[in-house]
């Protein structure tokens, strides 16, 4: 019964980030109708294609970023074995009680059970702002994952716990004692975050999101399930993912024109809007 209360409360607080009330949470752009239907589908496509190209269009901004990225990522790869030692030698009770709760945040099925009922609470209050966040956010988070799951197996990397070394690789390897880099939890956490940040009109939604996927990229280290260059990477890429995919919405967006109507018996005329 405890640990059925348990999965409970974690879906429920897994859901508060995406479930609010109405005009809690409000997409920034309103320019068109979100629904889980041939035109989602059509944008997600197009979008997964255009996300996992999008390096080959980098221009040096990019470059400079994955420059800065790259190398804090092999900084924390030489401090990795201290930073694992060190998070292990300060673990309590309480500190496992905490982050074996906030790990879930991160878990496959807690993100999508989320993303489904803010999607249906959208459909049931009418609120498109809701709809499209959860949308996204499922957009977001299946292109983190199919990355993730790439660089995994092409990397094998041994896990902390696996009881090798954060120097030591199983390349396609089909183990998952060797599926630490890069952090799948931390990659997916910050794939919805972001998403959340984009829509979100209210700065301390956007401060909870991210601080919630900070700790649960945290937790991971705290567990020893990832090295900290696991986590780095993954939250990074998972915060990119969401930024290109938010990026090509608001694109399609502003390409859109609206073309109104109106006629009636005391108005002779009609009006034309037009959003570019």
């Amino acid at each position: 019964m405890n640990k059925l209360k348990k999965n409970l409360s974690i879906i429920v607080l897994a859901g508060a980030l995406l479930l609010q009330p109405r005009g809690f949470l409000l997409a920034k752009s309103h320019s068109t109708s979100s629904s889980l239907n041939y035109d989602y589908l059509k944008n997600f496509a197009d979008d997964f294609s255009k996300a996992l190209i999008s390096p080959a269009n980098w221009g040096k901004r990019d470059l400079l970023n994955f420059s800065a990225i790259l190398s804090t990522g092999l900084l924390l790869y030489a401090l990795d074995q201290d930073i694992r030692n060190w998070f292990q030698d300060n673990r309590s009770q309480s500190s496992d009680e905490i982050f074996k709760v906030i790990t879930y945040f991160g878990h496959g099925g807690i993100i999508l059970g989320s993303i489904a009922v803010s999607y249906a609470a959208g459909e049931i209050f009418d609120s498109n702002s809701l709809r499209k966040t959860a949308l996204l956010c499922l957009e977001s988070w299946l292109t983190a994952g199919f990355i993730v799951e790439g660089l995994k197996i092409v990397a094998g990397r041994a896990r902390p716990d696996s009881g090798e070394s954060s120097h030591t690789f199983h390349p396609f390897s089909t183990r998952s004692s060797f599926y630490s880099f890069p952090s799948g939890h931390a990659a997916s956490a910050f794939a919805v975050a972001g998403i959340i940040d984009a829509q979100s009109r209210k700065t301390y939604v956007d401060i909870l999101a991210y601080s919630l996927a900070t700790l649960v990229a945290v937790s991971r280290v705290h567990n020893d399930r990832h090295w900290a260059s696991d986590i780095f990477i993954g939250s990074t890429l998972g915060y990119f993912v969401a930024n290109k995919i938010s990026s090509l919405d608001r694109n399609r967006d502003s390409k859109k024109i609206k073309v109104g109507f109106q006629f009636s018996p005391q108005i002779k005329g009609f009006s034309l809007a037009f959003s570019f």
